[in-house]
């Protein structure tokens, strides 16, 4: 259950590493919406600069993505999110080590999926602002395949613009993420310990992938 959603978000940041290049038809509904779509470009470039590294060492790699997630994702705020009601039910220290450990599961994913890269593109079709947040509504062009409709709920807080969620073909993976770590907990007699203890042993799975070990 641990590897079905971390995959899909690592796929789905993996296509963003192309270079976002908005139709002529594509504008911003405000300044503030503005700022959401350079920010997504700017992430997108920084991806291409790591991708473009080919001899950079594995350590060094996961270290340069783990910066990225931190700058284009709310790391806290997602992780609670899809924590469920457990996280309230939890003691500081748990919530500490499930934060850490969440962030290194889905670092590491993402950067292992990055080697499936295969010329994958998005383009923004359409921005949006909902509330706080802006959505920007984007097609990832897949060569020789179907484009995929994916959206980015972006808000702008103390530390910028960051993204809380992807929305693929009308799924949010955050709330799927929330219903996966539901169950794990559930199968540990609804401890949180559970999910900590199943996010480790992944861990160290894709430590062994991403040759770490």
């Amino acid at each position: 259950m641990l590897t079905r959603r971390g995959v899909g978000m690592a796929l789905l940041m993996m296509t963003a590493a192309a270079l976002l290049s908005p139709p002529e038809h594509a504008r911003a509904a405000s300044e503030h919406a503005e700022g959401a779509r350079s920010f997504l470009q700017g992430l997108a470039d920084r991806t291409i600069a790591v991708l473009n590294q080919k001899d950079l060492p594995p350590p060094k790699r996961i270290q340069t993505f783990r910066q990225l997630f931190a700058d284009g994702f709310d790391v806290p705020t997602i992780g609670r999110f899809v924590a469920g009601r457990s996280w309230q039910r939890a003691t500081e220290p748990q919530k500490t080590a499930y934060l850490q450990v969440f962030e290194d599961v889905t670092i590491l994913t993402w950067a292992l999926r990055f080697d499936q890269y295969a010329g994958e593109r998005l383009e923004i079709d359409r921005v949006r602002e909902d509330g706080k947040a802006v959505i920007l509504e984007s097609s990832i062009i897949r060569p020789g395949k179907g484009s995929i409709k994916v959206e980015w709920r972006i808000e702008k807080g103390k530390d910028g613009y960051k993204i809380l969620d992807i929305i693929a073909e009308g799924t949010s993976l955050a709330i799927a993420q929330r219903a996966d770590y539901s169950a794990v907990i559930q199968q540990s007699n609804g401890e949180f310990e559970g999910l900590i203890r199943a996010l480790r042993d992944k861990r160290e799975k894709l430590r062994q992938q991403a040759k770490l070990e």
